[in-house]
């Protein structure tokens, strides 16, 4: 159990774009300690909390899957150490990966909370939540929900199952890649018959079904950045039957070829400035 002096403290692994937008937006609430491989830190002050959030990245592997090497050796190493707070891990991980880690960590208490931040806006995203997501033991989500006590109350707070909350984070991503992938290719097809595809856009921007304008712009190009690429992929491969999200990525990816092409324009950079979301 945690001490008196445990239950307020916060521990945040990997300051990263997330780990940093967590720690700073909690830390005017609740006493915070960060811990990252880059710097220095003290491992000792991190097991001297109640929750701890694992913010570390998990890159795309090569078999197209994401890599939860680092999640893996983090929650090894909060084992081996005993920790006995809440481990939230907030880091984007693998169709599977939870319900694998409750296995092999019986002794550690595993959320997972995952982030939808953007990148360029990541500390005012996190301090303003679209929703709150959890998976894993219900007292356990409680606790971690008492730091965030400052969240507005009608911010919804979705209750799921493991598997559900690895799908909802990656599903979240691929509807970005299909709404960029449809936005270009309707572009295409508006140059072809010379009509101008922010006026056909514009159609569907004016549908109040439709929330966000941002993946239907034309002229912004492929999507890219760090999370949606890889997020897609993973969806694509954990599935090995996905159809469409497949075409969308063949799409981008035709796209992105396209606009390297054009002398003098960067369009990893374009795309990281105009579509980036994750």
């Amino acid at each position: 159990m945690a001490t008196e002096n445990q239950s307020r403290r916060i521990g945040v692994i990997g300051l990263g774009s997330v780990g940093k937008a967590v720690k700073h937006a909690l830390s005017f609430y609740h006493p915070c300690t960060g811990y990252d491989i880059l710097g220095e830190y003290s491992w000792e002050d991190v097991l001297d909390t109640s929750v701890v959030f694992i913010c570390v990245p998990t890159p795309e592997g090569g078999d197209g899957r994401l890599d939860c090497a680092i999640v893996e050796s983090v929650l090894s190493r909060l084992s081996v150490s005993r920790y006995a707070g809440v481990v939230v891990i907030k880091s984007t991980i693998g169709v599977g990966f939870m319900n694998e880690a409750v296995t092999e960590y019986p002794d550690l208490r595993l959320v997972y909370m995952p982030e939808f931040l953007r990148e360029r806006s990541n500390f005012t995203w996190f301090v303003n939540p679209d929703r709150l997501v959890f998976s894993g033991n219900e007292e356990d989500i409680e606790e971690v929900l008492q730091y965030f006590a400052w969240v507005e109350d009608d911010v919804p707070v979705l209750r799921m199952t493991h598997r559900e909350a690895e799908l909802g984070k990656l599903a979240h991503n691929a509807y970005i890649a299909l709404k960029v992938s449809f936005t270009n290719e309707i572009e295409r097809m508006s140059h072809e018959v010379s009509a101008d595809p922010a006026h056909v856009m514009s159609v569907i921007w004016a549908d109040r079904r439709v929330l966000s304008r941002e993946h239907l712009r034309p002229g912004f190009g492929a999507y890219a950045g760090k999370c949606v690429p890889k997020d897609t992929r993973e969806l694509i491969n954990a599935s090995g039957y996905a159809t469409l999200l497949q075409a969308a990525e063949d799409l981008n990816n035709r796209i992105l070829a396209r606009e390297e092409a054009v002398p003098g324009k960067d369009a990893a950079v374009l795309c990281e400035m105009n579509r980036n979301t994750a």
